[in-house]
């Protein structure tokens, strides 16, 4: 877990927090946004966490937040060290210090600072359709169709929200990441994800292009030693803009490490030009054949399964 700059930004000014300018992070020597709240100033780090500087919070109320949500010293996935690694991490921690916190107001200002954030219209915009290339195949028609859903479900937000809960209710199931280039106001690219321990899903839009993701472990059980897979949906803009390709990728392998194993499948096609190539190999492209097709199908409809059970299932309304 971890919190970028416009996560930590929003939450505080949501917060109503003090703006502190022109400091630099403690990890890398860059603009940071800094914030004070009883006294203490909140800078971000410049990497993924928040540090404390020109005071602490008292030991007491440091415990008080790591126990809302499980954590001891010295922390877990919101809290490490003293340092602050989550929205709802730093929302609790300054409310406590101000003798404000409960629940519902951490719930509320949560709630809150995702629905400022998701409304960019990077995210709620990010629904790109796939290159429809002319009638191939039957099979082409479903593996189309499943890329389309694919990229639905690596990013639900950019299609109706009304289904799906507040943030504060899934938080402690589904993480969600999103960080710009810029203040969200003016941004010009973004990543955006969501991640348990089972799977995860995430997207990015650039200049230089876009993608959409899934990952899991193939035994959720076992992680890593049981392999993974990994699907994504690319396209490359080239000099001024000019569309390079646009491609569907799969690496699916069967145990951990990097050694090649019986059964581990590396493939990517061409919306564009309807070629399949493996990674690094793609002046052997050929065109694709239907038993890539079919194997690419048996995957995608795998990993939008498993996508949606271990993450989309806990975001939506019962």
């Amino acid at each position: 877990m971890g919190i970028s700059f416009q996560e930590f930004s929003t939450a505080m000014k949501t917060y109503q927090a003090i703006r502190i300018l022109g400091q630099k992070g403690s990890r890398w020597n860059i603009p940071v946004p800094c914030f004070n709240v009883a006294g203490i100033d909140f800078r971000h780090s410049g990497s993924y966490y928040i540090v404390q500087r020109g005071g602490k919070a008292p030991e007491e109320i440091m415990n008080r937040a790591m126990a809302e949500f499980g954590e001891i010293y010295p922390g877990g996935d919101n809290f490490w060290y003293g340092e602050i690694h989550s929205v709802r991490g730093i929302l609790t921690l300054v409310s406590m210090l101000e003798g404000k916190y409960t629940k519902e107001l951490v719930n509320q200002l949560t709630n809150e600072t995702y629905r400022k954030l998701l409304s960019s219209p990077l995210i709620k915009g990010n629904a790109k359709l796939p290159f429809k290339k002319a009638s191939i195949s039957q099979k082409w028609k479903e593996f189309y169709k499943l890329v389309l859903e694919h990229d639905r479900i690596a990013n639900p937000f950019c299609k109706n929200t009304d289904l799906l809960k507040n943030p504060s209710e899934y938080l402690d199931k589904v993480n969600i990441s999103i960080a710009f280039d810029k203040n969200i106001d003016i941004a010009s690219s973004v990543k955006f994800g969501l991640k348990n321990k089972n799977s995860c899903t995430d997207f990015g839009d650039n200049a230089e292009g876009w993608y959409y993701h899934t990952n899991g472990w193939n035994d959720s059980e076992k992680g890593e030693e049981s392999g993974y897979t990994s699907m994504g949906h690319y396209y490359s803009n080239g000099v001024n803009k000019q569309p390079i390709d646009e491609v569907v990728y799969l690496y699916h392998t069967t145990g951990g490490g990097y050694k090649e194993r019986l059964g581990d499948v590396d493939l990517r096609i061409s919306l564009m030009t309807g070629l399949a190539w493996k990674t690094y190999k793609e002046e052997e492209a050929k065109p694709v054949t239907d038993k890539q097709l079919e194997v690419m199908i048996h995957h995608l409809k795998r990993n939008i399964e498993r996508a949606k059970i271990t993450i989309l299932d806990e975001m939506v309304k019962k």
